[in-house]
């Protein structure tokens, strides 16, 4: 009886270890559908997130394909937050965010709606990952 304890005890770490690693990590892809003034440059994007090892390595990524000028800005928000700046260069452009995330992003994983403006207009926008 006593080596059963013993074993259940050693185990006891890992079992409780396991489902809280396992919940932090994460993997999506959503595409970002373009607004009417979005469709007027036939704007589209896609956006990615990605959580490996309990949030030690995050990334955010936002890929938007526009004909604009290059040199266009355009800004990205998550979850009503900024998230960076998304330069247009031979009608596409990426914003790559990796730790540590803008404020208002706890983890990658939480990120909700995602939307893409050009300082004056959304563009392209989703609901959440």
């Amino acid at each position: 009886m006593r080596s059963v304890l013993v074993a259940l005890i050693a185990m006891l770490p890992a079992a409780l270890a396991l489902p809280c690693d396992a919940a932090a990590d994460c993997s999506d892809r959503i595409t970002l559908s373009a607004t009417p003034e979005g469709e007027a440059f036939a704007a589209r994007g896609v956006a990615y997130v990605r959580s490996i090892e309990n949030d030690s390595q995050e990334t955010f990524l936002v890929n938007v394909n526009a004909d604009v000028v290059d040199g266009t800005q355009l800004l990205v928000f998550a979850n009503g937050e900024s998230a960076g700046t998304i330069n247009v260069a031979g009608g596409s452009g990426t914003l790559t965010v990796s730790a540590p995330l803008p404020s208002g992003i706890d983890t990658v994983c939480g990120i909700g709606p995602v939307w893409v403006t050009d300082a004056a207009t959304t563009v392209l926008a989703d609901g959440a990952f």
